[in-house]
């Protein structure tokens, strides 16, 4: 059976109710569970990552990609770091997730 089999998702907006829907994939918000469950879907994330070469850092659902490497070698490490990151897009794309690439940074 399915954690989420049973419940339903409705939205208020301006005065008015949505249908009710049924959630197909996701973890009920301020579950116990939800936190373990989140980290164990984005463990896989982390061997993309380290695929690439690269070591990542996470906070809740904030990740982090790191690599050390000589000025000399800038321009290398940047097109690699790129494409890890359509690596990255892929994968979450694949899995239901979004990448904000808005809030991608290279320093």
């Amino acid at each position: 059976m399915s954690f989420l089999h049973g419940r339903v998702q409705q939205v208020f907006y301006k005065g008015r109710l949505s249908y009710k829907l049924e959630p197909l994939f996701g973890v009920p918000h301020g579950s116990v569970l939800g936190p373990i469950l989140f980290l164990l879907y984005m463990a896989e994330l982390f061997d993309v990552i380290t695929a690439c070469g690269f070591v990542a850092l996470s906070y809740a659902d904030d990740t982090q990609v790191y690599i050390s490497t000589l000025a000399s070698d800038h321009s290398d490490v940047m097109r690699h770091l790129s494409d890890c990151i359509t690596l990255i897009h892929d994968w979450m794309a694949n899995n239901h997730l979004k990448l904000n690439e808005d809030k991608i940074q290279v320093k």
